[in-house]
């Protein structure tokens, strides 16, 4: 009975686990490097970038606070309701991997209810310090 048990708790681990895994589609992400050059070039076509966790501040982004705040999502709707549904915005944490981050994806569905069409995360598999700082890619 011990057993059936230990393997029942496991299974039900295992699930809550791999439920908590957000598993992004490539058009959904916003690979590091290209996001860096329109940085660095100042490229018209910049994003808008909102951090929603509590890492470092990437260079240009606007800091919001955790996604999984309600506040912090009404500042990034109040900072997004006059532009243009068609611009790039994409949101970061960078706390760790961005398959398991809990602060991305309620801002990412916040902005796909506002209707912005080119809504992005940040491709950090790992996290903020190795896949952006590490490469030397600019921080405020």
């Amino acid at each position: 009975m011990k057993k059936i048990l230990t393997l029942g708790l496991i299974i039900i681990s295992v699930t809550v686990a791999s439920a908590q895994q957000v598993i992004w589609k490539k058009e959904q992400l916003m690979p590091t490097a290209e996001m860096a050059e329109k940085i660095k070039t100042n490229a018209k076509d910049k994003p808008l970038i909102f951090n929603v966790g509590p890492m470092e501040q990437i260079k240009t982004a606007v800091f919001v606070g955790r996604g999984t705040s309600v506040s912090s999502i009404d500042k990034m709707k109040s900072t997004l309701s006059m532009e243009n549904k068609n611009r790039t915005v994409v949101v970061y944490c960078g706390c760790c991997s961005y398959a398991s981050c809990p602060n991305i994806k309620p801002a990412y569905d916040a902005l796909i209810s506002l209707g912005f069409k080119n809504a992005k995360v940040l491709e950090l598999p790992e996290g903020i310090k190795p896949d952006w700082v590490a490469k030397g890619y600019p921080m405020e």
